[in-house]
């Protein structure tokens, strides 16, 4: 559930970014999800037939870094990140907000700059022809499929460093706060 703050209206932008951020979490949920079947039926098949899932490792590094990116945008729209307020514990709500602000700026800086230079590393890879060494997958792909989640992240916390994103409540009974 969103929470407003202060009377005001989240507005269109936090709204489509809010959106954003369940899709691609669920979709790193699914994700997650089918490593975990393919890890099943890969230790099922080893186990009663002695024919495991060739390359299952690759897959789970793929899904995994796939998956990891695809949560991102929800923890950042969430502000689910690790936060250590020791020093801000009796700073005024101004210096708090600056900094969260500051801090906000710092995380889409860092997020824009690893999922540009993961689009270029898309095109790399995709040119040197570079693949797993079991399943010769094309990794480029695994690459493709992270950019996406870095790129929202950090558009959602340069949202949140210009105040044009509010903080959303995580959903009740999460250990987010």
């Amino acid at each position: 559930m969103q929470e407003r703050v202060k009377g005001k209206s989240p507005g269109l932008l936090h709204g489509v970014m809010y959106g954003l951020a369940v899709i691609f979490a669920y979709a790193g949920g699914a994700v997650v999800s089918a490593i975990g079947l393919m890890s099943a039926a890969h230790t099922i098949g080893l186990w009663l037939f002695e024919s495991p899932i060739r390359g299952d490792f690759e897959l789970v590094e793929f899904g995994i870094a796939i998956a990891g990116t695809m949560f991102l945008p929800y923890c950042q729209i969430t502000r689910g990140h690790i936060v250590v307020d020791f020093f801000t514990q009796r700073a005024s709500p101004s210096t708090v907000k600056l900094l969260d602000s500051f801090g906000a700026f710092v995380m889409a800086i860092v997020l824009l700059l690893i999922g540009w230079r993961t689009a270029i590393a898309v095109v790399s890879i995709y040119r040197s022809g570079e693949t797993t060494t079991l399943r010769e997958l094309p990794i480029w792909i695994a690459y493709a499929l992270m950019t996406p989640g870095l790129l929202l992240s950090g558009f959602i916390a340069l949202a949140q460093s210009m105040d044009l994103v509010r903080p959303v409540a995580p959903p009740a009974g999460s250990d987010a706060t």
